[in-house]
């Protein structure tokens, strides 16, 4: 593929060619008009400038000028060839007996023929249309010369404002190009041309956009690293205990301890892998059609052995059929982080329900919950990776709904927090456009 400097200059090379011919053929056209109208004036007057006295003897004329090679003859009124006078080059014409002007090919050659009556005489003068052609040619050189030069002038002119004109796109590649992956600055907008402004800005919102992901890509590697520390230490506390348990009651104990810190860090690790797959956007052939109330009783059934074992009431409402276009496995997680925060934060004997509708003319999901609830001043920080409010006591890893965020923002949907039935506990709606 052609860069824009080559397409530039070959477009405008070929264009300055084409122009010079365009304007070459229609120079030369006009003067062979010209020269036409000249020569067939030169016949007349050659025919009606033979004396009346000429003899017979034929003769060459001499050959100084490309206008004097013709051929003049004159008969009598009984036929007889009275005069010819022709260039060495050519040869007596036969008799056409014509009044005025006319064109004849003779053994392959044009020619063109003046004849005329007087006085019982006939005088013929006859000229090829090749050396009028050639006249044409020889004057249009002569006048396109200037022209020749000024297109090779301008073509130069032609590959030199092109290059200038497009030594702002190599200086904005190269302030690109000494760019570093881990400290992107942004280019200034006013030390470029006018044009390229527009793509600076929209580079530098890229740059910014580049340098937010590597950022967030940092934070989560050393939150991630942070919080993976924490079990990893935990665990092998518990494995020296094992280590030097002197019974085998203790032993159970500690091994138990082991197992539900085995089952944190699964958790946690469960957790980070699904917030990673998470962050990358989604793109328009990742929707499909999704019913929500069917969403729901698949969520609902999966989560109802754990709930069961909660004596926690977990259902769902009954609504219309709701259906959205989605990613189904992005709302499942999505649904299933929401459902498992609820019966994990909700008390023996609790209530946890899902509803799926359209309110202010949109779909939504909704889990709700008659738990303790998350008290005002912390909800604003509920999607923060790993935050957890102070005094719970249930464990966690703090990154749910920070996955539910990040599923949300995808499918441009709005997360609102608000209290549950009466009061208590925590009411989650995402609501989608």
């Amino acid at each position: 593929m052609k860069t824009i400097r080559q397409q530039l200059q070959i477009g405008l090379l070929w264009a300055t060619l084409a122009c010079v011919l365009g304007a070459g053929t229609m120079l030369y056209v006009s003067l062979l008009a010209e020269t036409n109208e000249l020569a067939d004036l030169q016949l007349r007057q050659l025919a009606a400038a033979l004396p009346n006295d000429v003899g017979s003897a034929a003769h060459h004329a001499g050959r100084h000028d490309p206008e004097e090679e013709f051929v003049l003859q004159a008969w009598s009124s009984d036929g007889a060839l009275m005069h010819v006078a022709a260039a060495p080059a050519l040869a007596p014409l036969p008799r056409y007996a014509v009044d005025g002007y006319t064109d004849v090919v003779l053994n392959g050659t044009e020619w063109r023929i003046f004849g005329h009556t007087e006085d019982g005489r006939y005088v013929q003068v006859g000229q090829p249309q090749d050396v009028r052609d050639g006249l044409a040619l020889g004057m249009a050189l002569r006048a396109g010369a200037p022209l020749l030069a000024i297109a090779v002038l301008f073509s130069a002119l032609v590959l030199a404002v092109v290059g200038r004109a497009l030594r702002p796109l190599d200086r904005l590649a190269s302030a690109v190009v000494g760019q570093s992956p881990t400290a992107l600055q942004p280019l200034d907008p006013d030390t470029m041309a006018p044009d390229l402004r527009p793509v600076v800005s929209a580079l530098n919102g890229l740059m910014g956009k580049f340098e937010e992901a590597l950022a967030a890509q940092r934070t989560f590697v050393a939150d991630a690293a942070h919080e993976l520390r924490s079990p990893l230490t935990a665990l092998k506390l518990q494995l020296q205990l094992v280590e030097r348990a002197e019974s085998d009651t203790a032993r159970a104990q500690a091994l138990v301890k082991m197992h539900e810190r085995l089952d944190r860090g699964s958790h946690l690790v469960q957790q980070l892998l699904s917030l990673a797959r998470h962050e990358s956007g989604l793109s328009r052939t990742q929707l499909r059609p999704v019913d929500l109330n069917a969403l729901i009783a698949s969520v609902v059934s999966d989560h109802s052995a754990l709930a069961d074992s909660r004596d926690i009431d977990l259902g769902m409402e009954n609504s219309d059929a709701v259906v959205l276009q989605a990613e189904k496995e992005g709302l499942l997680v999505l649904l299933n982080n929401l459902v498992d925060n609820a019966l994990r934060y909700t008390q023996r004997g609790g209530r946890v329900d899902l509803l799926a509708g359209v309110a202010e003319g949109k779909p939504f999901l909704r889990v709700r919950d008659n738990g303790p609830g998350v008290a005002p001043e912390h909800r604003s920080r509920l999607f923060d990776r790993f935050f957890r409010p102070d005094g719970n006591e249930v464990w966690g890893c703090g990154l749910g709904l920070s996955i539910v965020r990040n599923i949300a923002d995808h499918h441009r949907a709005e997360i609102r927090l608000e209290e549950g039935e009466h009061g208590r506990g925590l009411s989650v709606t995402v609501l989608f456009p």
